[in-house]
């Protein structure tokens, strides 16, 4: 568990396994400010992720107090670094959790329904045609592409 400077968050990190041969980054209790919890992957531990993390949960907690709206599928964030040494990802794009079993996308703890959304590392130059075309457009183009969206260091598709 990592507490978070940039937002009053815990996240959580989980080491990849023979199962899952990736490891996830979650956040906890962001759920409190838009109903939603954010995780990320890769086939590495990276302490960056967890700051990275950290930073989308600040935005998402400042435009929850600011416009009381949560953020959709498509979002953007960007990250103002890369999101690790080596990569030229910079911007992440929020999507449905992909990586996880069927039945993850919404949890409920008893009482709130929790929805989980998956942060993907993006490029420059990939956000802005996001921005353009929609993120169907750009998930066509990365899977045609061969995109492995866990690879951090990967080049841009576009």
């Amino acid at each position: 568990m990592y507490q978070s400077e940039d937002a009053d968050i815990l996240i959580a990190v989980y080491p990849a396994t023979r199962k899952r041969g990736w490891w996830t980054y979650a956040t906890l209790e962001l759920h409190k400010t838009g109903a939603t919890e954010y995780l990320i992957y890769s086939y590495q531990f990276e302490q960056r992720m967890i700051t990275h993390l950290a930073r989308v949960a600040a935005q998402v907690i400042r435009q929850w107090e600011s416009q009381t709206t949560r953020m959709e599928s498509g979002s953007i964030f960007s990250l103002g670094d890369t999101i690790v040494e080596k990569s030229v990802l910079n911007h992440m794009v929020l999507t449905p959790a992909y990586y996880e079993e069927a039945g993850l996308e919404y949890y409920t703890n008893g009482k709130d329904v929790i929805r989980f959304m998956m942060l993907h590392a993006i490029a420059d130059s990939e956000a802005k045609f996001l921005e353009q075309y929609g993120l169907m457009a750009l998930q066509e183009w990365l899977a045609h592409s061969g995109v492995d969206s866990l690879n951090v260091t990967r080049t841009p598709a576009i």
